[in-house]
């Protein structure tokens, strides 16, 4: 009894985009998992804040939100410049999380004034 050669032989073409869809899809998932991963004010603002400006940022969620800064347990160290620090760097999953539970306590109509 002989086998049909074709019928025992991978199809590479088909394995080769199967590959390359998990390989897709891998890499994909693992760039939306903010674990560990940090933002600067304007990555914040891009994927959170709807492209509000950095001051609106730092004047309607920071100085509005004190439970925000790092020092009080939230995911914004130097939410303003000062002489301990002058880097605003945002914890992206907690952030993401915040914003998520109390978007509806912001008022995204807020107008910054001179």
């Amino acid at each position: 009894m002989q086998e049909d050669m074709s019928d025992t032989l991978i199809n590479l073409p088909s394995l080769t985009n199967l590959i390359k869809s998990i390989v897709k899809e891998s890499v994909s998932a693992d760039k939306q998992d903010l674990t560990d991963k940090t933002w600067n004010i304007d990555e914040f603002r891009k994927y959170c804040c709807r492209g509000k400006g950095d001051n609106w940022v730092r004047t309607f969620i920071f100085d509005e939100f004190p439970e925000v800064d790092y020092k009080n347990g939230g995911f914004v160290v130097n939410p303003r410049k000062t002489p301990a620090g002058k880097t605003t760097i945002i914890f992206a999953k907690e952030a993401c999380e915040w914003m998520q539970k109390h978007q509806h306590e912001i008022d995204w109509n807020a107008k910054i004034t001179s």
